[in-house]
């Protein structure tokens, strides 16, 4: 006799069939896969559109970034070239401020020539423009290497046999006189001399004094027991030279209407006292003209 199944009741067979039930919601359709490989797909390809954006962002910031430096530098070398013509302009302007009569004036010194001491002067006398009795100088230009074994000073004294031309006031100086500069701190002379005994306080206005060029100087012979004699001597022609920063030295050698043998011999006087290898160039000139250049092969 076959054996019957057994039987459950009611309550075991609902539960089972939940637990079932339960069992096979838990488990994932073939739907549900296929549509949960549609969404991975789609976020991938949003993520990869996102970093496709970003990589593309980076260079057009940093291509901005560059276009405005290339703008600042532009604009940059406008300004400099702005600049640049404006200061060309002012050159220009400042040249063409010379008068006709200037200009005129320079016709007559041949370009690119050196002319003979005596021509020189002659011809400086011939271009002067001022109305006045103008002052002749001389600027020579000095080579900056001095020679080998050289002891040659950055100032001297030059002795021009007709004087220079120029009236120069000249003081002795004392303790009233010393006070006085230290007080107002104003030079209204041309040269100062003092003796040895009262150096130890002229050194009181040595700051006033020596920027000027009016300090007294052994060397110049304005410290000086005899300051009589020092003032006889410089009104006679003995004046002081100091080289410039630009290694020149200017000279004032007479007027435009001394005779020009007299010119000459301070020329010569000049020319003689410094050192010849460092001279490397020289120009006569008045007061309101062109220059003359020298040339200097017919030195004594």
């Amino acid at each position: 006799m076959a054996k019957k199944k057994e039987s459950l009741n009611p309550i075991e067979e609902e539960k089972i069939s939940a637990e079932e039930a339960e069992v096979m919601s838990s488990e994932p359709s073939e739907a549900s896969l296929e549509t949960q490989t549609i969404d991975e797909n789609a976020e991938e390809a949003l993520a990869t559109e996102e970093g496709a954006d970003a990589d593309q962002a980076v260079p057009a910031e940093v291509a901005a970034i560059s276009e405005q430096a290339e703008t600042a530098e532009a604009l940059n070398k406008k300004a400099k070239a702005g600049d640049k013509a404006k200061k060309d302009s002012k050159t220009a302007v400042k040249k063409s401020r010379r008068s006709a009569r200037f200009l005129k004036a320079k016709e007559g010194v041949e370009a690119g020539k050196l002319y003979d001491p005596k021509e020189a002067l002659e011809l400086v006398k011939k271009v002067s423009l001022s109305k006045y009795d103008g002052a002749v100088e001389v600027h020579v230009r000095l080579l900056k290497k001095k020679a080998k074994g050289s002891t040659e000073s950055s100032r001297g004294i030059f002795h021009l046999p007709n004087g220079s031309g120029k009236e120069k006031k000249i003081i002795i100086l004392t303790e009233e006189k010393i006070e006085e500069i230290a007080k107002t701190k104003k030079i209204n002379f041309d040269i100062a001399i003092a003796t040895p005994a009262l150096m130890p306080k002229v050194a009181k206005v040595a700051k006033i004094l020596g920027p000027k060029g009016k300090m007294p100087d052994p060397k110049a012979g304005t410290v000086t027991d005899k300051p009589e004699e020092a003032i006889k001597d410089i009104n006679s022609g003995k004046v002081e030279y100091r080289i410039d920063a630009g290694n020149n030295v200017h000279q004032m050698i007479g007027r435009v209407s001394w005779e020009s043998e007299k010119l000459l011999e301070n020329l010569e006087a000049i020319l003689n006292t410094l050192s010849k290898s460092r001279i490397a160039a020289a120009y006569i000139v008045a007061s309101v003209g062109p220059s003359v250049p020298l040339d200097l092969t017919h030195l004594k």
